[in-house]
């Protein structure tokens, strides 16, 4: 029997508990919360497995750092030898793809069913373990975390019951990463005991706090994103215009650090807009120099949006880089923002798409330098308090030992986790 959790280490059952995690591809720049979880695990003495559909990853990772090198190394293909078909099932018509599909995912079960739990990332990635517990090819309690597009797309479309119907029915514990996205599951009909909010976080150790007054000097606001439509740097590009038109002796450039599939259009805007002397597009940067340029801004500039495709944020990682890093995070009433930024408290919001209220927000934190030291400072004390990377990663070590040894768990009727402190009974609806 599993011996009660402790602090440092794993309990053990003659073995070390073994966690599965199954994702789209890995390893991803763009993912590194999922690194982060995997390597919170690996220092409390867990065995990380990774099942995924791509191996390749991105090239961008030192692939040869711990703990990256020892993730590569228990990283495997969903179907192993049978990889090669993947590019083939792609061809097939989508019933027929799916039908193969599960076929193969059955017979390559049993890596998954070495593991005392299974951790998805992404619903769809839930849902498909989820389709093994149907055909009773798996027996692993499955644990899965909703990022965004995965509940709010579906949701869009009226599909999410159905989308996640096997997840619904088979997974054990949901973990949407906001409580917007929470009360989007349980609509849907997701089980309350089941279904609660696990945020992402950074280590803001490893993000040094710097506050500098920007009074009398130019204002450097700055962006580091993927240029896509949720990102709403259209609405940052016409708030600084606005800006200028009403304040005309505020001196101020805005730097963009990423690359996407709307770049030209942004950069074509920005002319439109007499923008093309104050903004810089600097595409994708090695992380220290990102860091870099955090360190030389005043203001983080992230006015999200729900795209037309009912694609949202969850909670940006990279805002609370910023606010960890004493930059003043200006930012909308979306999503799952508003858990992490307090208007006027430990940051600014606008609605989405108002460019009115966004270049307000703007034209007062450049004129009220001092008052802005507060919320950086209240910003900090948020990160480090409800979004530590180290805080959050032991509770889900703690989550991930109740659902593999339910016989040490207490059974009440309340979700998983109350009766342990784990889970904040107010978020469980």
């Amino acid at each position: 029997m599993w011996t009660a959790w402790g602090s440092s280490q794993a309990p053990t059952f003659g073995r070390v508990m073994r966690v599965g995690f199954v994702v789209g591809e890995f390893p991803l720049l763009s993912e590194t919360f999922v690194v982060d979880q995997m390597a919170g695990l690996l220092a409390r003495g867990f065995e990380v497995e990774v099942v995924c559909d791509r191996t390749k990853g991105d090239d961008r990772i030192d692939r040869q750092s711990e703990p990256m090198a020892t993730l590569v190394a228990r990283t495997q293909h969903w179907w192993r030898w049978a990889g090669g078909l993947s590019a083939f099932g792609r061809r097939l018509p989508p019933r027929l793809r799916y039908k193969a599909s599960t076929v193969l995912d059955i017979v390559f079960a049993r890596r998954l069913n070495r593991c005392d739990v299974i951790v998805a990332h992404f619903g769809q990635n839930g849902e498909r373990a989820a389709a093994l517990k149907k055909w009773k090819s798996l027996k692993t309690p499955i644990i899965t975390i909703f990022h965004g597009a995965d509940v709010a797309i579906p949701s869009r479309q009226a599909v999410l019951a159905t989308q996640y119907a096997g997840l619904i029915k088979h997974g054990s514990l949901n973990l949407p990463v906001n409580d917007f996205f929470r009360r989007m599951l349980l609509e849907a009909g997701a089980s309350q005991a089941n279904t609660t909010v696990h945020h992402m976080g950074i280590d803001s150790r490893e993000v040094s706090y710097r506050w500098e007054s920007w009074e009398g000097s130019q204002l450097i606001v700055t962006t580091v994103c993927r240029l896509v439509e949720k990102k709403g740097v259209e609405f940052a590009l016409r708030a600084l215009a606005s800006l200028t038109a009403s304040h005309p002796q505020l001196d101020w450039r805005y730097d963009i650090v990423g690359d996407g599939p709307l770049r030209t259009d942004l950069e074509t805007l920005a002319a439109e807009l007499g923008l093309t002397a104050r903004v810089t597009f600097l595409g994708s940067l090695p992380h220290m120099e990102v860091k870099r340029r955090l360190r030389m801004a005043h203001l983080f500039l992230l006015p999200s949006v729900t795209a037309s495709d009912g694609d949202m944020e969850g909670i940006p990682v990279a805002l609370m880089e910023a606010m960890a890093a004493g930059l003043i995070a200006v930012s909308t009433h979306h999503s799952g923002i508003p858990e992490l930024i307090e208007d006027g408290e430990t940051g600014l919001l606008a609605p989405e798409r108002d460019v009115s209220v966004l270049a307000g927000k703007l034209a007062w934190a450049a004129e009220h330098p001092q008052e802005c030291e507060r919320i950086a400072l209240a910003a900090r004390r948020k990160v480090e308090d409800d979004f530590n990377a180290d805080v959050l990663n032991e509770r889900f070590a703690q989550i991930v030992t109740q659902l593999a040894a339910p016989s040490l768990a207490p059974q009440p009727a309340r979700p998983l986790g109350v009766a342990e402190g784990l889970v904040d009974p107010s978020s469980a609806g």
